[in-house]
């Protein structure tokens, strides 16, 4: 919607809440991501799945033009706020954001059907 023709900075939509931490982890772009690499995997590398889960971040409500202007003004996000002069720019043409992707949350169940969570091989 906001990074088509730029993908390569386009904001990490993923987040990573939970870590049993241990030395030698560390997080990189906030929570987005998490060193080392292999702790970001969700399928084993024999192919079967890690147990998986999925935040449902509301960032795109009918509040956003506001709160984007607002950290325009507050200035502190990364990349002095590239991310936002984005969105901000692309909200003055009243966007819609429903595709033909699109579809009304249910519950938990179709967020797995959909392969965005995985419950893995213990569950």
């Amino acid at each position: 919607m906001f990074f088509a023709e730029d993908p390569e900075n386009a904001p990490a939509l993923n987040k990573i809440p939970l870590v049993r931490w241990q030395r030698g982890q560390v997080y990189v772009s906030s929570t987005h991501m998490l060193l080392p690499r292999s702790l970001n995997r969700v399928y084993d590398e024999n192919g079967g799945e890690k147990a998986s889960g999925c935040l449902l971040h509301a960032k795109f409500l009918s509040t956003f033009v506001e709160k984007s202007a607002e950290e325009l003004t507050r200035r502190q996000h990364y990349a002095d706020s590239q991310e936002y002069l984005a969105y901000h720019a692309g909200l003055r043409d009243d966007p819609d954001f429903w595709c033909e992707q699109s579809c009304e949350l249910q519950d938990w169940r179709q967020l797995e059907d959909l392969g965005l969570i995985s419950k893995g091989n213990w569950a």
